[in-house]
């Protein structure tokens, strides 16, 4: 931004940036008001600035001395030519001066009490001891065109001034810190050391120019270890490192040196960056030009350096009347009472400049409209300004989104402003209201404990139930109810239901105002005219059986489409749990027309219920052959209930040729059933198998003569065949000439197969033989003996240690009748009590208990008689 010469004092006018688009690093002020009357009067040629006062010296020998505030103290006359140099010390008492009259004076700001030096030479620089009020030695250095650097100070008998260096040349800059002294002449930068008194060390010029005491040497003490220097293009830190060694001189060294595009008129250090006074120039311009010719001068340039020396920033300051200055004519001095704050002074204007804070950087944003940005900056102030207020800059912020027509941002960002402020929360609501935007700010309510007022959340839906009832439902199960009155809400929405009722939005969203208005019932209507599994939920939840009784079938249609197994099995569990509500007869009847609802059903019910429904038995197969094959072979299996007919018609209509098998099997039409195991199944293994199963020879008989003509069935025949009988039979029938595939191998195993069996019956026999015997004697020796009782006549028919009442002869293995000469079983002994009292011939005989009962023996003998004739 280009400014005039004699542009206002506001900081925009007066300063350009390097770069527009960035945030600038430095702050700039015009000040020059505040001390109007030696810059409008006068013109500066020196200058110093304490923690209290500035100092200005002007071309007419006048020095002004003004508060921080702008208040002129005093204005002195102290000399009769230019003031070229200013010092003051620490605390701001003493002032040293030194003019082209050759004089150097101190004043007592206080006390207003002078000391004149005068040299009789033009004077160029002077540095008073920043510890001179407080040490009696009252040191000042000065140095000019006398080539001598002289220290005057106070003795025993009066001021005595030291040569400290002579033949030096003109002495330009003089800087004193703490116990150092840099002095900048034609020789180069002397380092002296007061502690030691003695010279540290001197560097040279870099370079050698004609007309070089046209570029001012700047000389700036940033610690005891640091100095920065700046002369002509070039910058230079000095590093000072003190020894380890007492008595040992500190050295002094080089460490950087950095060369600029345009000439030093000032330089000091902001914490770790190098802040530059540019005079924009080329030093050829000053060095290669007639002398007597002037050059213009351009804006000067502060540039911010960093330690890396890459440039940060460049601003061009628009001082009074630029054009006619030379780069002597600028100042560039620090704040000693703040380390980031400075001054650029020229003979008619003074700049302040420090670095953007905290507060700047948000007033920049604010600036730049940024808001956003500066509110989160706000926030991590640890003093928030009046005029930064967060609630001042969110209003800002939103007015400035809604003058733009950005609706859906500005209520993006209310809720991080106002979360802690309802009410001015709800306010936004009622600006957005004013300009038909609520649904902008809808989506970004407060939904939690902290929210707002039921009239703002009822004003938005009512906004939606009017113009978009989608969202309208949407937001009802998005905010929770407590956030509006859901009568009131309900009363609204029936209202437009009755005015259309085909809206199956408007449906969902009164049955939810329903369901939360604990009504239930009218709810389950609803969900179930949107064929919603909602319903199916409800009637679970509000025990809703009765209503539901004759919307079986719509709620199975319900279920069978919905996404969740858990409903689907859900709805078949209650119709099954609730059999008193639903009625089976019922459900069948409704579900009818749908065979994979009733298969459901029935397989629900079977789980519940085993064995029951029988009734429905042929229908359970109709279902069960549809979508289960192997539950339809277990009902055939397991069960009684259905037609063979109808089951036999179901195998055939769905070629389920093994069911078929057994139906054939269980309605006698075996050689059907073996027929169509051989012709259609193809599988002789399972026809000898079901023949075996069946021990029926005409069944054996049928299976060989349909083999006769089939070599492959002969050969897995004579395989499997089984007992001699058959296989003789087999073998007699085949007819001469026919070839066999294999035959060798199948006769083979027959042969082998019925070895098989002759040594299974030889080896059985002899197991059995000897026990078989040996029991057979034992047998029979029993059944010889016996124990003999006599009946005797009491009353408690008592004979021996044994009473034969009818209980007791339930123990007796047989009895002896003496008069029939027979063994008999007592349990076909009818006789009375009293008959067996009187009759004294009846006895009987007890087997011993330990012996196994006479029917195992008899079968185990039959077993080896028959092992016997087959062997």
């Amino acid at each position: 931004m280009s400014v005039d010469e004699s542009n206002s004092d506001s900081e925009i006018d007066s300063i350009s940036s390097s770069d527009e688009d960035e945030e600038p690093k430095l702050i700039y002020e015009r000040i020059t008001e505040k001390f109007q009357g030696c810059f409008m009067n006068d013109t500066i040629s020196a200058c110093a600035i304490s923690k209290e006062h500035f100092f200005f010296g002007s071309h007419n020998g006048a020095i002004y001395i003004y508060q921080k505030n702008g208040i002129l103290l005093r204005k002195m006359i102290l000399h009769s030519a230019s003031v070229v140099d200013l010092s003051v010390d620490l605390e701001s008492e003493n002032l040293a001066s030194c003019s082209m009259d050759g004089k150097m004076i101190i004043s007592n700001i206080t006390t207003r009490e002078t000391t004149v030096h005068d040299f009789k030479r033009p004077l160029l620089s002077v540095a008073i001891d920043p510890y001179y009020s407080t040490r009696s030695s009252r040191q000042v250095l000065s140095g000019g065109r006398a080539g001598k650097v002289v220290l005057s100070e106070k003795g025993w008998l009066g001021n005595k001034d030291t040569v400290l260096q002579a033949d030096c040349g003109a002495v330009y800059k003089i800087s004193w810190y703490t116990t150092y002294i840099a002095w900048a002449s034609d020789l180069g930068i002397t380092v002296y050391s007061t502690e030691f008194g003695k010279v540290l060390g001197r560097l040279e010029p870099p370079k050698r120019l004609p007309n070089d005491e046209i570029f001012p040497y700047q000389l700036f003490w940033q610690s005891e270890s640091r100095l920065v220097i700046g002369w002509s293009d070039q910058i230079m830190i000095v590093s000072i490192q003190r020894s380890n060694v007492a008595n040992e001189l500190p050295k002094i060294s080089l460490q950087a040196l950095l060369e600029i595009d345009s000439i030093v008129s000032g330089v000091l250090m902001l914490g770790f960056n190098i802040l530059t006074l540019a005079y924009i120039a080329n030093v050829e311009d000053f060095t290669s030009a007639i002398p007597s010719q002037r050059i213009e001068g351009c804006r000067p340039e502060l540039r911010l350096i960093d330690s890396s020396f890459k440039e940060l920033c460049g601003d061009a300051i628009g001082l009074a009347n630029y054009s006619r200055l030379q780069p002597s004519d600028y100042h560039l001095l620090p704040d000693p009472s703040s380390n980031s704050h400075s001054f650029v002074i020229s003979p008619n204007d003074i700049v302040y400049v420090r670095e953007r804070n905290q507060i700047d950087h948000v007033k920049y944003l604010v600036s730049k409209e940024m808001y956003a940005e500066a509110i989160d900056a706000v926030k991590k102030l640890p003093e928030i300004p009046p005029s930064l207020q967060i609630s001042e800059l969110a209003k800002k912020y939103i007015f400035h989104l809604l003058g733009k027509g950005q609706y859906k941002e500005a209520g993006m960002v209310i809720p991080s402003l106002y979360n802690d402020n309802l009410a001015e929360w709800e306010q936004w609501v009622f600006v957005f209201a004013e300009n038909d935007h609520l649904e902008d700010i809808a989506d970004f309510l407060p939904t939690g404990e902290n929210h707002l007022s039921p009239l703002v959340y009822e004003m938005i839906l009512a906004q939606y139930l009017a113009t978009d009832e989608r969202t309208f439902n949407k937001k009802l199960h998005e905010w929770p109810t407590m956030l509006y009155s859901v009568s009131t809400i309900r009363n609204a929405t029936l209202k437009k239901f009755k005015e259309n009722q085909k809206s199956s939005t408007l449906t969902e969203s009164l049955a939810f105002l329903y369901l939360e208005d604990n009504m239930p019932i009218d709810a389950f209507h609803l969900y179930l005219k949107l064929h919603s599994e909602l319903c199916i939920d409800l009637i679970l939840q509000h025990n809703l059986y009765d209503e539901a009784r004759a919307s079986v079938l719509l709620l199975m249609l319900i279920s069978s489409k919905g996404k969740s197994s858990d409903t689907k099995s859900a709805m078949s569990s209650m119709l099954v749990q609730h059999v008193h509500s639903f009625p089976p007869q019922e459900v069948i009847m409704q579900i009818h027309s749908v065979p994979q609802f009733l298969y459901e059903y029935f397989c629900e019910f079977e789980l519940m219920y085993p064995n029951s429904l029988m009734e429905y038995g042929d229908l359970k197969l109709d279902v069960f052959a549809e979508f289960d094959r192997k539950r339809f072979f277990d009902f055939l299996v397991n069960t009684q209930c259905y037609s063979l007919d109808h089951a036999a018609q179901i195998c055939k209509q769905y070629n389920y040729l093994d069911e078929l098998v057994y139906i054939l099997g269980r309605m006698g039409n075996n050689k059907e059933a073996l027929m169509l195991i051989i012709n259609e199944l193809l599988d002789i293994g399972r026809a000898i198998r079901y023949v075996k199963e069946q021990a029926d020879r005409e069944l054996w008989d049928d299976l060989i003569s349909y083999s006769l003509d089939k070599p492959e069935f002969i050969c897995t025949l004579l395989e499997n065949i089984g007992t001699d009988e058959n296989a003789r039979n087999l073998l007699s029938k085949i007819p001469p000439g026919t070839k066999l595939p294999h035959m060798k191998k199948s006769i083979s195993k027959l042969l082998a197969d019925h070895q098989s069996q002759v040594q299974l019956y030889q080896s059985c026999y002899k197991l059995f033989k000897n026990e078989s015997i040996s029991m057979a004697i034992k047998y029979r020796e029993q059944e010889q003996s016996g124990l003999e009782f006599l009946v005797k006549d009491n009353p408690f028919n008592s004979f021996g240690d044994e009473q034969l009442d009818y209980n007791y002869r339930k123990r007796i293995p047989m009895i002896y009748d003496l008069r029939t000469k027979k063994y008999i079983r007592p349990e076909d002994v009818r006789i009375d009590t009293d008959d067996v009292f009187k009759d004294d011939k009846i006895a009987y005989f007890k087997t011993r208990m330990h012996l196994k009962p006479e029917v195992q023996m008899r079968n185990k003998l039959d077993l080896l008689m028959m092992l016997y004739k087959q062997t």
